[in-house]
């Protein structure tokens, strides 16, 4: 194909790589990322004891990805949220643009590997975020170029029984600074070995074609070598053999979402599923026709299992098996008969940028984590630790670990507000079983109440289990909610180091968790003189922080309790606005409307939540009673009916049906 049609597609694959990484930044590791990177420009040393959190304080520590650390803190510095964007389409156009390169000396040539890349980075955008495996993943396309490159050397050689042995040498020397920068920047170091060891495989298997697996083994033996030199020696390395065989198994690891196995339901917009399919089926058809390569079959064997049990892996399979399945997909491509009307390549260039925008519109457009830019601030505690600056909140906290990267961006170095646990889950084995469970288990927690005397509390407000921590809290006299909003909650206890706040800011009514949220409804619905003090303290939420849609939505309901049908519209419509894909809200808002005169609105309303919430029960009724007060009683019918049919216990929709039979 001609330059210029190559050239457009390149750069239309590019953008849209680009533009699959960008969306706006949730991820709470970041904040401890940038805080590590900072102490290390501040002091000009590594520390090598544990600093970020108050349990283990002072006690001897490996500080991971520290190099990853390094480099991203100068990019926040420059830049702030643009430098940190910036970090991710370097980063991404860096390892993409080095496995372009790995496939064309794979002989892939022609626009469909662009496309084949790009789907790829599709499933690489989930780590994306501003993590450590922005940095190792150029390094692992850099490793599969040199690589590749050297065995391409090494075929050339042995067709013209002459070769540039002296290139092969310098490739093969490079791979050691890749395994020093990796160890030192994180725990997936191990990966390139495994990528070396796939094409060392390929050498022994292939050495009566010429190959000389001598010169790669010998490199991979240095690059171990170098990979002792970081700041913690073997202990950097044996990470990942702790994980494997004791981290992953204990119950706070197994708490982590992206530990699990793939969410398939996630990855409808992405087509995970047919990318595997293609990945797999193209792999086999080629080792059919020209042999196995054992590189390859290491990386399928290795990154598939890990990235089907793991989700967490899956960018990493996605990155290293693109090149491969790039190629194979244009092998297979090349061997086809396309129309007349495909042969210019003006055309195929064409249909290769619009495959290109086909395949990442769905992703950019989906409901969460579409394109974006900026912060989402629900995911930290942000108001909450506004707060605590302004009230003077200091002593031995409890927090859920996803707090502990912000609480030190916001705090450190200060004793009395370091976090109990930080992302990296930090502490003893008793403290990692102790945190998992008191989450849960209401003797865990009091055991670990007591054990640490813990001053104050700091939680997301959702939580696995029922009842949950917060359900404990609320429950106990001796602690005090004094600040919540859809991003956190804050408890003190009452006769700890923050008693005077606790006394003097505690909420009476307002709870953090779900269970008295319950009971509160119930005790507001029986007793009217409750109401104005609830009110009140609902209030109180809302001005502490702009991102309350759940004050709101208690709000609403006593405006709907009082019939003030008009301020529950505009609360309900508030949460919604602020959380529009949490579930109940639009369904709120719809009887809201409803009951204030304005059924076409309901109707919408009752559209929306059925679109959030698809097995809603109560969708069919409520689109009923929308249709009936819109005057369209032929479907209003059929809506109940169908409500009834699903639902026999719906009493109210057999009376609504019997009322509309009336009429």
């Amino acid at each position: 194909m001609s330059r210029g049609p190559y050239g457009v597609t390149v750069c239309v694959a590019a953008v849209c790589a680009l533009a699959a990484v960008t969306y706006a930044l949730f991820d709470t590791d970041l904040w401890q990322h940038l805080l590590v990177g900072k102490v290390l420009w501040q002091t000009h040393s590594i520390p090598s004891s544990q600093l970020w959190t108050w349990p283990t304080h002072g006690a001897p520590d490996v500080l991971p990805s520290w190099l990853f650390r390094a480099l991203l803190w100068p990019f926040w510095q420059l830049g702030g949220v643009h430098g940190l964007f910036a970090w991710r389409w370097l980063t991404t156009l860096a390892a993409f643009g080095l496995l372009l390169l790995a496939t064309r000396r794979m002989g892939a040539t022609g626009v469909a590997p662009l496309v084949m890349l790009l789907w790829s980075a599709l499933f690489w955008r989930q780590r994306s975020q501003l993590r450590p495996e922005t940095f190792a993943g150029v390094l692992l396309a850099a490793e599969i170029l040199l690589l590749e490159t050297r065995r391409q050397l090494a075929r050339r050689r042995h067709a013209s029984t002459t070769g540039p042995k002296d290139r092969a040498l310098a490739i093969e020397i490079l791979l050691v600074p890749i395994a020093l920068l990796w160890a030192n920047a994180h725990i997936s170091y191990y990966l390139g070995f495994i990528l070396a060891g796939g094409y060392l495989l390929d050498d022994v298997l292939q050495r009566r074609h010429g190959r000389r697996p001598g010169g790669l083994a010998l490199a991979m033996v240095v690059a171990a070598l170098a990979s002792l030199a970081n700041p913690f020696g073997w202990r950097t390395l044996v990470q990942p053999l702790d994980y494997f065989t004791i981290w992953r198994h204990e119950p706070v690891y197994q708490s982590i979402g992206e530990l699990a196995p793939i969410y398939w339901d996630v990855h409808v917009r992405d087509a995970l599923i047919a990318w595997l399919v293609r990945v797999v089926g193209a792999a086999l058809l080629r080792w059919r026709q020209r042999g196995f390569d054992a590189a390859q079959g290491v990386l399928l064997a290795v990154c598939l299992p890990q990235a089907l049990t793991t989700q967490r892996f899956l960018g990493y399979a996605a990155l290293a098996l693109a090149p491969f399945a790039a190629r194979d997909v244009a092998s297979l491509l090349s061997r086809r008969s396309w129309p007349r009307a495909l042969h210019l390549p003006a055309r195929r260039a064409l249909l290769a940028s619009l495959a290109c925008v086909g395949l990442v519109v769905p992703t950019l457009t989906g409901p969460v984590a579409g394109f974006g830019y900026g912060w989402i601030h629900t995911p930290y505690p942000e108001r909450a630790c506004d707060w605590m600056e302004q009230h003077g909140v200091r002593g031995k906290a409890f927090n859920a670990f996803s707090f502990g990267g912000y609480l030190l961006w916001r705090f450190y170095p200060d004793p009395g507000r370091l976090p109990f646990m930080d992302i990296h889950q930090a502490g003893t084995k008793e403290i990692r079983y102790l945190y998992a469970w008191a989450l849960q288990d209401s003797v865990a927690w009091r055991t670990l109440e007591s054990r640490f005397a813990v001053d104050y509390v700091l939680l997301p407000r959702t939580l696995p289990g029922e009842p949950d921590l917060a359900d404990f809290l609320d429950a106990d006299a001796n602690w005090a909610l004094v600040f919540a909003d859809d991003a956190a909650a804050l408890w003190l206890r009452r006769d700890g180091a923050c008693s005077a706040q606790a006394y003097s800011e505690g909420y009476h009514f307002l709870p953090g968790g779900m269970r008295a949220a319950a009971a509160l409804g119930e005790r507001a619905a029986s007793d009217s003189t409750l109401r104005p003090l609830l009110r009140a303290e609902f209030m109180r939420a809302i001005a502490a922080s702009p991102w309350n849609a759940r004050a709101h939505t208690l709000a609403g309901h006593l405006d709907l309790l009082e019939g003030r049908f008009a301020a529950a519209r505009a609360q309900y419509a508030e949460a919604v606005r602020q959380l529009p894909l949490e579930s109940g809200l639009h369904e709120h808002l719809g009887l809201a409307e409803y009951y204030g005169g304005d059924p076409v609105a309901a109707l919408a309303s009752f559209h929306a939540e059925r679109r959030v919430q698809p097995a809603w029960p109560a969708a069919d009724l409520r689109e009923g009673q929308a249709l009936a007060a819109i005057g369209d009683h032929a479907h209003a019918r059929q809506a109940y009916e169908r409500s009834l049919a699903r639902h026999p216990e719906f009493s109210e929709a057999r009376d609504s049906l019997a009322s509309l039979a009336t009429r």
